[in-house]
């Protein structure tokens, strides 16, 4: 890693592909395109426990709990969107996220499991655009349970990455070819 100071680095971010496919109840192969993204927002924030000692000191500072979430603001509201987060309880769905940079390269994240918020708000109102947001939290892989993906990219080790990975590349890896039924014996 090199921290520099360096203007190639600085992209503008977003304008990017938002793909879902069921893993379970039913596995399926085919990536579904949620639609025109107005923004995307990845929220990895962690809670952090303090250790202290008898005495009040710090000695330590640790990762308590972490929820990844990823929330999409829709162009699209017909009833395909509002079916996918209406009947979304009960259904989870492997998260496929693509952005080209400004500087050429691709960010793409993977998330194995993700359950798709259930319920919407639609606002109904003259000489607007009727937009919509879509919240996708990602569950974490049991710490067992490594998974080897097809592209291997997206290999996930539980011990470092839980919830999801985050690959930068030259060329776009694309979204995972593996089967969903693979991966639904993986996770389960």
């Amino acid at each position: 890693m090199a921290l520099v100071k360096d203007r190639a680095r600085i992209n503008v971010r977003g304008g990017g592909l938002l793909k879902v496919r069921q893993i379970h109840p039913a596995p399926s192969d085919t990536w579904t395109d949620v639609g025109y993204l107005t923004k995307t927002d990845i929220d990895d924030t962690r809670e952090m426990v303090e250790s202290r000692d008898e005495r009040g000191i710090l000695i330590d500072w640790v990762e308590g709990a972490a929820a990844p979430m990823i929330k999409s603001v829709l162009k699209q509201t017909s009833i395909d969107e509002i079916n996918l987060m209406k009947n979304a309880d009960a259904i989870y769905y492997e998260v496929y996220y693509y952005c080209k940079l400004a500087n050429g390269r691709f960010q793409e994240l993977d998330a194995p499991i993700g359950k798709i918020k259930p319920g919407l708000i639609l606002s109904f109102a003259s000489a607007t655009e009727r937009t919509m947001e879509i919240e996708i939290h990602f569950l974490p892989v049991t710490p067992e349970t490594s998974i080897t993906r097809a592209p291997t990219g997206y290999n996930l080790d539980p011990a470092v990455n839980r919830h999801y990975v985050i690959v930068e590349n030259a060329a776009a890896l694309n979204a995972p070819t593996d089967t969903a039924s693979s991966l639904k014996t993986a996770v389960w």
